[in-house]
């Protein structure tokens, strides 16, 4: 069979391409509000999976890369609620939170600070959008279509600073077809929820969708000092969308979102020692408060903590087939994103010493892509664009001690105009043997100042960089028979350098430069037994340099440690996933994945704020960083595991779904994940890293077979499992590991109905 009648036949249940979004009437691809195809009897084969990767619809067995995708329905199925949760359904995933911190990790690459100045090697899309900040990349899901995570360096096509991957979020176009949806929700901790929709045609050629969400609950960890609750969830959300198609050949799409969130995570908590050998503040002789019960989900401190998020995200989509073999996207987004973080505690105490006043995020973005796709005869076709953004960002810090109130202000402000061009080609040298040549050049030009003071003195730093690279990819894939695919691809990655915008601010240099990889991997795609299993294997080795890292440097004078990004000199990192999806009878599909990681450091020489002058056979005594010498007792951390990167990780799911009367669809869903140790901080440090552990989420539903109604009963952790998303080691006399804790058991019923 040639390529193209194959890529013809994987497209099956694709039928258009509804300004830019995927419109289809496969099952897979349904709004999650008709999850309603609950007949098992549609359920005896794997379903096509038609993915937008690389900018145009096709088959996910066709596609040179290794990508999990998950539909709209599936997400709501597994309570997959917002980014975060992915890590349940797609391997080589990681996620954590610190209060408005988000961390990201695909094959170890991730965050590399927390402030302004620095982004994520994991970029996340909305709607072909991408995210400018990591502090805005965990969004709650409405009405998602679908969500794509693709791992590994994403150069070419995916997306700027995509050194680990990228995740690729699709909301539900609107459709001419009249129909609605609401779904009320109640569960523990006085959770109150309820979200719906409503689609149909506003004449011939204009159909319009709107999305909507209200969701309140009482928070999960309490304070013991102020009575406060926090970790709740108080989230609106609202979206309209219209969709214009004038001809055949024409199709315009806006979208408006607005979301405002006004539930108040946790700061950080004092979780354990970081040196067994010397107690934490709460340990000593003569404190006056009771220690942090995490057990029973209760702390002491004595700041609140409140959180108030906005974002604003409009986004314009227009397609134009030129011809039957050309078609052009423009894809126009504006977001602004704003957190005001107040009355937070700092020493995690009810000590009345140190708070932050406010911490605010800002942010401001506009992106413009122009992406042209064709056909090239019967043997090639052409992906190319031009793409960029510009962003403003700001972080106005005031932290505030006892007895000097705004001890230390900091006013960072940084501006980013990133440009691109990018192509890729794909040649049948043969009707089975393919190759894809591509590329994409990359400038981002940075500009930052910072206003800042400290007791009163005030200080002033400003710096401007420019930052070019161009990764290349090559890939050849071969097709041994008709449902099989095997890949070997050679990719390199960029990340930008920038600038420390939160740090301390007596340090001269507080630049650090960008991150490159190159990407090495092999992957075999095959559909087996009738089409009863769909499985997926991926080798690959990244050698990456100048990989950016957080640090917590000391100041020798002050002996207050700041966090910064410095680069190290490189790092390995070789893996294997396998993924399946299997439907061995009618009614019951499974799915699962497993991930081997290897990630390490190269040469990389840093001092450990926690044992800051101990002698030690690492020494880096006399080695240079970014310009600097290291302070005393400075280590090389060659061999060490990069921070979340797991050497082991597999998740498994199991759905199930049987008659009960010949008006009833009974469907019960078991979803679990288990991953082993994982380090928080560059330095291995045991104290500071979650140990193996494993979570179970599952439901039950009651619905009609037309998926009018339905009941569903859910849980997420179902054994209450205790666990840190991420923790921080501290330094001096009684330093204190402090982290997030995870999401405690929550439950509760879901009554749905679509009309």
């Amino acid at each position: 069979m040639k390529r193209n009648d194959r890529r013809a036949r994987l497209l099956i249940g694709a039928t258009a391409l509804a300004g830019g979004c995927l419109v289809t009437t496969a099952s897979w691809a349904q709004s999650p509000s008709r999850a309603g195809a609950r007949n098992p009897a549609s359920q005896n084969q794997v379903e096509e999976v038609v993915v937008t990767a690389e900018k145009r619809a096709e088959g996910l067995q066709n596609v040179s890369n290794a990508i999990t995708a998950v539909s709209g329905a599936t997400l709501e199925r597994a309570s997959v609620r917002e980014v975060g949760d992915l890590t349940q359904l797609a391997p080589s995933l990681q996620f954590g939170t610190r209060s408005t911190n988000v961390f990201i990790a695909l094959r170890g690459i991730g965050q590399a600070g927390q402030d302004i100045g620095s982004q994520s090697g994991v970029t996340v899309s909305l709607d072909g959008v991408p995210l400018l900040n990591h502090f805005m990349m965990n969004p709650t899901f409405l009405d998602v279509e679908r969500v794509e995570v693709l791992r590994g360096p994403q150069g070419t096509i995916s997306g700027r600073n995509a050194t680990g991957g990228a995740i690729n979020v699709y909301s539900t176009a609107p459709t001419g077809r009249t129909e609605g949806g609401v779904s009320l929700t109640a569960g523990n901790y006085s959770r109150l929820g309820v979200k719906g929709y409503l689609n149909g045609p506003l004449s011939e050629d204009l159909s319009a969708r709107l999305s909507f969400q209200r969701e309140e609950a009482e928070g999960w960890l309490k304070n013991g000092f102020t009575g406060k609750r926090n970790d709740d969830t108080d989230i609106t959300q609202v979206r309209g969308q219209l969709l214009y198609t004038p001809t055949a050949a024409l199709s315009l799409r806006a979208l408006v979102d607005y979301t405002h969130d006004r539930s108040d995570p946790s700061f950080a908590q004092i979780i354990r020692r970081a040196d067994p050998a010397r107690p934490t503040v709460t340990e000593v002789p003569g404190y006056a408060y009771p220690q942090n019960s995490l057990e029973n989900l209760t702390v002491y401190r004595n700041e609140p903590n409140h959180r108030d998020a906005k974002d604003f995200r409009a986004t314009l989509i227009a397609r134009w087939d030129l011809s039957s073999d050309v078609s052009l996207t423009s894809t126009s987004g504006f977001i602004q994103h704003d957190i005001d973080l107040t009355d937070v505690d700092v020493d995690a105490t009810p000590v009345a010493s140190t708070r932050f006043d406010l911490i605010g995020l800002y942010a401001e973005q506009e992106t413009q892509e122009l992406t042209l796709t064709a056909n090239l005869g019967d043997r090639a076709d052409l992906v190319a664009g031009l793409f960029y953004m510009h962003g403003d960002s700001s972080e106005p810090l005031y932290l505030s001690l006892a007895a000097f109130k705004n001890y230390l202000v900091y006013l960072p402000e940084e501006t980013l105009d990133s440009y691109a061009g990018y192509a890729q080609v794909r040649y049948n040298l043969t009707d089975k043997l393919r190759a894809t040549l591509g590329g994409r050049y990359t400038t981002d030009v940075k500009s930052y100042e910072e206003k800042s003071s400290v007791a009163g003195t005030a200080l002033f730093h400003a710096d401007k960089g420019t930052f070019r690279a161009f990764t290349p990819r090559f890939v050849l894939d071969y097709t041994p028979t008709d449902e099989s695919l095997i890949y070997a691809s050679v990719s390199r990655g960029f990340k930008s350098g920038g600038f420390n915008t939160l740090g301390d601010v007596t340090l001269p240099v507080n630049r650090f430069d960008p991150e490159y990889v190159w990407n090495y991997e092999v992957g075999l795609k095959a559909m087996m037994f009738d089409r009863r299993l769909r499985m997926s294997l991926t080798g690959f080795y990244a050698d990456y340099t100048n990989l950016q890292q957080t640090i917590f440097r000391l100041n020798e004078a002050t002996q207050v440690r700041f966090p910064r990004v410095e680069n190290s000199s490189s790092a390995k990192i070789k893996g294997v996933e396998l993924e399946g999806e299997a439907t061995p009878v009618t009614g019951l599909r499974l799915t699962g994945a497993v991930t081997y990681l290897d990630a390490q450091f190269g040469f990389f020489c840093n001092n450990n704020p926690l044992y800051p002058n101990v002698p030690t056979a690492r020494s880096c005594a006399g080695v240079m960083r970014n310009g600097e010498a290291l302070p005393p007792g400075a280590i090389q951390l060659e061999g060490n595991a990069l921070t979340q990167a797991p050497h082991w990780q597999f998740n498994t799911s199991a759905q199930y779904a049987f008659p009960i009367s010949s008006r009833l669809i009974l469907t019960t869903r078991v979803d679990y994940k288990w991953q082993s140790r994982t380090y928080f901080d560059i330095y291995n440090n045991p104290q500071n890293s979650q140990s193996a552990y494993g979570l179970l989420n599952a439901s039950v539903d009651v619905g009609t077979p037309d998926g009018a109604w339905s009941l569903t009963g859910w849980v997420r952790n179902a054994a209450d499992k205790r666990y840190v998303s991420q923790g921080s080691a501290g330094s001096g006399a009684t330093p204190a590991i402090t982290g997030s804790l995870g999401m405690p058991r929550m439950y509760g019923l879901t009554l749905n109905h679509h009309f």
